[in-house]
């Protein structure tokens, strides 16, 4: 018997949320469906596009039930660009998938009975709570397929998000419904000087000719900071010497980075500045000094509610705390008034300069160290660790060296549920005990989760 690689159009029941915001069901032959961009709960029909691991991807033709929990997109390229899944539904049933997703990929690697599971939490904004949006120009476009078959342009100048897995292709993006209202005027503001007719062209990523490559813009209690990412071409000064001057009042800093980098990615060498190279951020009362390129959670109000449930969940005062992989040591310096001193870990050496800048400016007593985790972990006998990992998690053997040594009490802060679930289950064979769960929604309209774990050690 043949093996069938196609099905035909069918209905789907989306029955939950899936990894990376995509709603999943059930297709016709008891294969798992992922489809993008559309929202759990709803009833559609669809056709299918692929196969993936163990089932099928497919592309939503039309809306037969819409969930309970529906809402309005606001976004007029919801559905292109790929960065917002979720708008189609409001922030509590964002949030219930949200929770059923991290249980669920958490759950399939480690047991969880017996854990306190705690409602998930997360600050009120839904729209324009991102203090960091990076875009990128391009001289292609990606539109829908009723405005391809309608006969819109795809060549020209534009300033947008990449469409998933086009590098080449560019959702023009007049707006973002994720940042303020003055950031968006400064995407209008760039816009207009930069897409003008006369100016130069943006870069082309398959001929690497062209000028304007991408914008980066950081919102912070200090100001904003908006950096413009071009080839390394000083003919094109002028240009950006009038974004500069068009942006005096809106922006605390402009910054012109150059590069001849083949690829298509955001960075840079510092050609000129208007204004100064950091900007302040504060948080639950602390400050911080961020640059363009320095690393900080990009929801400043749902990165309280997070350190709040760090806190919450190291049920612990005095002695010292250990943050690992601290990075700008935000975590420690935040949490620090309940501990007598705080310790933080992380091999980028700019990182660990930074975290002990910011400690010394909140006048904290605050060591830094560049170093591998598993090399410090002799060292947190009878303290409280934190520890928040890249996406990625623990590598294994770090995994199985902190469940080994001999802290008080761990939590794990996780952006990445299924690596929470595969560490704790190394962590549990050291001997540590996972006991509670903390879901917090630092994203709003993605199918992004964090959650914050609660580890005891069971002693003699």
């Amino acid at each position: 018997m043949a093996r069938r690689n196609h099905l035909p159009p069918f209905e789907l029941e989306l029955d939950a949320l899936g990894p990376r915001g995509v709603a999943v069901g059930t297709a016709p032959d008891g294969r798992a469906v992922a489809v993008r961009g559309a929202p759990p709960g709803a009833r559609i029909a669809v056709v299918p596009t692929g196969r993936s691991k163990g089932g099928w991807t497919a592309r939503r033709t039309a809306t037969v039930r819409p969930p309970a929990a529906m809402a309005a997109p606001r976004c007029a390229q919801f559905g292109l660009c790929g960065g917002c899944t979720l708008q189609e539904l409001d922030l509590a049933g964002q949030r219930a998938a949200k929770q059923a997703l991290a249980l669920a990929e958490i759950g399939a690697a480690t047991p969880l009975e017996g854990v306190r599971v705690h409602p998930i939490r997360g600050a009120d904004a839904a729209y324009g709570y991102r203090n960091k949006v990076e875009l990128s120009f391009g001289v292609r476009r990606y539109v829908s397929e009723a405005d391809k078959a309608a006969g819109a342009p795809l060549d020209g100048r534009f300033l947008g998000f990449h469409a998933p897995g086009r590098f080449d292709r560019v959702v023009d993006a007049p707006r973002c419904e994720l940042v303020s209202e003055g950031g968006n005027e400064v995407l209008a503001r760039v816009r207009a000087v930069a897409l003008a007719p006369d100016a130069p062209p943006p870069r082309d990523p398959q001929t690497h000719q062209g000028f304007w490559r991408h914008l980066g813009l950081r919102e912070h209690h200090g100001g904003r900071l908006v950096v413009v990412y071009t080839a390394d071409d000083r003919a094109g000064a002028p240009w950006v010497e009038r974004i500069a001057q068009d942006l005096d009042g809106l922006a605390a800093t402009v910054e012109w980075r150059v590069g001849d980098h083949v690829a298509d990615v955001a960075r840079g060498e510092v050609a000129r500045r208007w204004g100064p190279a950091t900007v302040d951020e504060r948080l639950l009362g602390k400050v911080f000094a961020l640059s363009a390129t320095a690393f900080f959670q990009t929801n400043t109000p749902g990165t309280e509610v997070l350190y709040r449930t760090v806190g919450e969940a190291l049920q612990a005062d005095g002695g010292t705390l250990w943050d690992l992989y601290c990075g700008v040591g935000s975590i420690g310096i935040v949490l620090a008034d309940r501990f007598e001193r705080v310790r933080g870990v992380e091999e980028n050496p700019e990182s660990v300069r930074d975290a002990g800048i910011n400690a010394m400016r909140n006048e904290i007593d605050g060591e830094y160290r560049t170093a591998k985790v598993e090399d410090v972990l002799p060292d947190v006998a009878g303290d409280v660790v934190v520890v928040d990992p890249p996406r990625a998690g623990l590598h294994p053997k770090v995994a199985a060296a902190v469940g080994q040594a001999d802290w008080r009490a761990l939590v794990y802060v996780a952006c990445n549920p299924a690596a929470l679930g595969r560490d704790a289950e190394i962590l549990r064979a050291g001997g540590a005990r996972l006991t509670d769960l903390w879901p917090v929604d630092l994203f709003p309209q993605t199918g992004h989760v964090e959650v914050v774990a609660r580890f005891e050690r069971d002693r003699p």
